[in-house]
């Protein structure tokens, strides 16, 4: 696993657009959203094994975001106002050329599969941490 502490360190294949409508996430989630603790990308772009833009179905970006919360439920309690902060990201770069998903977690990570939460620690980046970073992510 890759990580940056509490910056952004998104990798350098990322085209512009969607470098912009990340970091934009990142940012409206951690202004508006104290709880938020970590920020992980996984999958094919952080593997680098993505489909290029161009391509006719083009791979999207992965996001983990991490809440301060045991609640295994947290992304159903505050639904509303998670999905309201990601519009008013997604909104601001309709130009980007990838699709970028963001599913979120308690700290504890009940709520997933283990071999999920393996994968995504073996082939991630952490783009964002507020203070200790969550186990089993904390290695």
């Amino acid at each position: 696993m890759r990580s940056a502490q509490s910056n952004h360190s998104l990798p350098s294949w990322l085209d512009s657009e969607t470098r912009a409508l990340i970091e934009d996430i990142i940012r409206v989630l951690a202004e508006r959203h104290p709880e938020l603790l970590a920020v992980i990308l996984y999958g094919s772009v952080a593997r680098h094994e993505e489909r290029p833009p161009d391509a006719t179905d083009p791979s999207d970006v992965d996001l983990l975001a991490v809440l301060d919360s045991e609640d295994p439920h947290i992304a159903l309690h505050q639904g509303d106002a998670l999905f309201h902060s990601l519009g008013l990201a997604y909104y601001r770069h309709l130009d980007a050329p990838r699709e970028v998903q963001v599913m979120f977690s308690s700290r504890t990570f009940q709520e997933w599969d283990p071999t999920f939460i393996a994968n995504v620690m073996r082939d991630s980046y952490i783009l964002y941490a507020r203070g200790p970073l969550p186990a089993p992510f904390a290695a």
